[in-house]
């Protein structure tokens, strides 16, 4: 897979004098979503903040290309050997975590 946009992201977290900070990597379409990566750079697991972080990708990134993320991507956080799937169901606030 090819990366089309690789960016550094702030995410808030239960500390608000310590943000999280992920990378994010958003990959060519695959089966008609478009696949985004995402793998923290400090101690804040991701998979805790997944409302907080899927918000931001709508309103930073996805907003500006009239991606819908709940409906058009494919969420995923990197951690370590591991992958793991988000599946949004109705909102940013309902969703699953599978190992993928």
């Amino acid at each position: 897979m090819e990366v089309l946009y690789n960016v550094k992201l702030l995410y808030p977290t239960d500390i608000p004098v310590s943000p999280g900070v992920i990378n994010v990597e958003i990959y060519k379409p695959q089966h008609g979503k478009l696949p985004i990566y995402i793998k923290s750079l400090d101690e804040n697991d991701p998979k805790r903040f997944i409302p907080n972080i899927a918000s931001i990708l709508q309103e930073e990134l996805l907003k500006r290309i009239n991606i819908d993320i709940l409906t058009q991507t494919q969420l995923y956080v990197v951690d370590g050997n591991t992958k793991y799937k988000i599946i949004f169901n109705n909102s940013l606030e309902d969703f699953t975590i599978e190992k993928d």
